[in-house]
């Protein structure tokens, strides 16, 4: 799921159901949010010296209906200054499938969160969908909503979230009994969430084993591919040029193939391509936590994606876009190791090939005193530098707890590490099952940092400049592949190029060379790339055998 434009307007509705205060005035307010997590966050409304925000999460964040039969829908309405909900909120909740209203009704509860379950069904035969749409749980006394509280939530059954597409989700601000928060006018939040479709290829292999493969995505999936000798996965999405103009819009896939798909295994990277252009390590996750399957989850960021387009080409106009998800380099990973005081331990690990600067992805695992993988843990951390300084931290973002839940043991956390150091790493237990420990627990671990350009800076020779122009003419189409491969094959030789060899080298049957390999050429030609993602292109093609290395 992903949100698009929060509007924010207001709306006339009765209020028999609030003790009118306060006088609303009339403010215009910026459509742009900001994305927290799975979830969106709506600009703040200063009303009467408050600046009040609503946010929405559709739980689980990539809910399909062909796999999960109930959502969870939370809609929090709240202080952005001070982060504390506001009091005994009713909304009037209207959900929208395109046009056609699905679901309208009133709900009140006691503490500024309000959870739904949402029961999709299939199958309504009324023109007026909403019709179809039936309410469970407690009601009110005074407000004469339906009661959210505790564990009794209402029930939303109906055609809600039944098919992939864009879903506009009303929440109208009726009223609270906190005398600052009461409004003449009933604020309306406006918001779009996409649930995800899913389609499933099969896959033969030329050992002639088949193997399903599943692509769930936003947009419509197309033209899907397989190339066993490049270990790539090929796709097509479509793409609609009026996502650019919105800024909150994130570009999300989830490719899933089974355990034993020998060409995405853990222990190895995966590289992403968008139009040519490799996606940051930060926005692909690879989960291999699950005993049945290995998952790739992609997220593009609106503002980079934006970048892909006018890198690729600045005058696409087309309505699809090419993704290609290779199988990469065997991953060599740095670990910390954690014991904690109730037989519980933990591992911290992360690709020892990146550098600071940027966010690095760490995987959290958790272990019981059986060493078997904990569930539905809650854990908080912070790092400090050797100065003492924490330069990062996280203990969750629930209200109600703190801790980050790692439902399955296994969580995955991006992290800016600002520095080459030495650092220190707090992992603290704070509870699980949705129950706080009596007592939090606490195990530290040091670890350092260094970038590979700080490793490889003494020993890196300079490209000769008649290879990068060899590289412009290449990417141009004056010389061809062969002409551009012995060049590269002539700098290895001599010594003036160094290219690692791997365990994972394959031979590359066709010596097809991808595109994004050339486009990489020429973008570091016209000094748009480094010299170092250049050099990650020609790793590649040794990784793939079509430039020998030895």
């Amino acid at each position: 799921m992903y949100y698009h434009i929060f509007k924010i307007s207001k709306t006339m509705i009765p209020k028999w159901m609030l003790i009118i205060s306060a006088t609303l005035f009339v403010i215009s307010f910026s459509p742009s949010y900001a994305q927290h997590h799975s979830g969106a966050l709506a600009p703040p409304i200063d009303l009467d010296g408050l600046k009040m925000s609503l946010s929405t999460i559709l739980s689980p964040e990539d809910f399909n209906f062909n796999e999960t039969k109930t959502a969870i829908l939370s809609i929090r309405f709240f202080d952005s200054d001070t982060n504390v909900n506001i009091k005994s909120v009713t909304y009037r909740v209207q959900i929208f499938q395109e046009s056609d209203l699905v679901a309208n009704e009133y709900f009140y509860d006691d503490d500024g969160k309000l959870d739904l379950e949402i029961r999709p069904i299939t199958g309504c035969k009324e023109q007026s969908l909403w019709k179809c749409t039936k309410y469970f749980g407690e009601k009110h006394a005074i407000a004469g909503a339906y009661y959210a509280r505790g564990d009794s939530i209402p029930v939303i059954q109906g055609p809600v979230f039944n098919k992939s597409g864009q879903y506009n989700v009303k929440v109208s601000i009726v009223g609270a009994t906190n005398p600052k928060t009461m409004t003449t006018e009933d604020l309306l939040f406006e918001t779009f969430l996409h649930i995800p479709q899913k389609e499933t290829f099969l896959i033969k292999t030329v050992d002639a084993q088949e193997f399903p493969v599943s692509v769930k995505s936003y947009n419509k999936i197309s033209n899907f591919s397989y190339d066993e000798s490049l270990k790539k996965i090929a796709y097509e999405i479509t793409y609609n040029h009026e996502y650019g103009k919105q800024h909150d819009f994130t570009n999300k896939q989830t490719v899933s193939v089974p355990k034993d798909f020998s060409s995405f295994q853990q222990g190895y990277d995966v590289n992403v391509f968008v139009e040519g252009v490799k996606l940051q390590d930060s926005w692909i996750e690879f989960d291999t936590s699950s005993n049945d399957e290995n998952v790739i989850r992609i997220i593009i960021p609106h503002d980079e994606f934006l970048l892909i387009e006018n890198k690729s080409d600045s005058e696409n106009t087309k309505d699809t876009v090419n993704v290609e998800v290779f199988s990469g380099e065997k991953t060599e990973f740095n670990q910390l190791d954690f014991a904690f005081e109730n037989g519980f331990t933990a591992k911290i690990l992360w690709d020892s090939k990146l550098d600071m600067g940027k966010k690095i992805p760490f995987t959290f695992s958790f272990f019981d005193a059986n060493n078997n993988p904990t569930k539905n843990i809650l854990f908080a951390y912070t790092i400090i530098d050797s100065s003492g300084k924490e330069i990062w931290s996280n203990v969750g973002t629930t209200e109600t707890r703190i801790g980050i839940l790692a439902p399955n043991g296994v969580v995955k956390e991006n992290i800016l590490i600002p520095t080459d150091g030495n650092f220190q790493l707090k992992l603290i237990l704070t509870g699980q099952d949705s129950k706080d420990f009596e007592k939090f627990m606490t195990s530290v671990s040091d670890f350092s940092i260094t970038s590979r350009s700080m490793k490889e800076e003494k020993k890196t020779i300079p490209i000769p400049t008649w290879i990068k122009n060899n590289a412009k003419w290449w990417s141009d189409g004056q010389i061809d592949d062969t002409s551009f491969i012995e060049g590269i094959q002539f700098l290895i030789k001599e010594g003036l190029m160094e290219i690692p060899i791997t365990e994972h080298n394959a031979v590359n049957q066709n010596n097809k060379i991808p595109n994004w390999v050339k486009n990489n050429a020429g973008w570091w030609s016209e000094d748009l790339i480094s010299e170092r993602d250049f050099v990650k292109g020609i790793e590649f093609l040794a990784s793939q055998g079509i430039i020998k290395v030895n």
